[in-house]
């Protein structure tokens, strides 16, 4: 492993974009292979609307590209790797 000198704090996550958690379990659920029905809810509707949430909470990746890091694949390559190796039906 290779020391390097560029210290301090680093947002990092999966590339192709943003989702959201719907669109996420309805991908999680496709990949398995199974035919379910998610329903989306809202933060509303789930009962969550007491915290301020920011209405853009992406992460921004600016430094790890600004320093050199190497990106992360898509997050659909990341779960179907995921699934995969927890040794669950992955099917596209």
């Amino acid at each position: 492993m290779t020391e390097m000198k560029k210290y301090g704090y680093y947002h990092a996550a999966n590339e192709d974009g943003c989702t959201s958690w719907y669109n996420f379990c309805c991908k999680n659920y496709q990949q398995c292979g199974l035919m379910v029905t998610v329903l989306p809810v809202s933060t509303t509707e789930y009962g969550m609307n007491k915290v301020a949430r920011p209405a853009n909470s992406r992460l921004g990746k600016r430094k790890l590209i600004e320093n050199g890091f190497i990106l992360l694949p898509d997050w659909q390559d990341a779960l179907t790797r995921f699934l995969t190796e927890v040794n669950l039906d992955v099917s596209d």
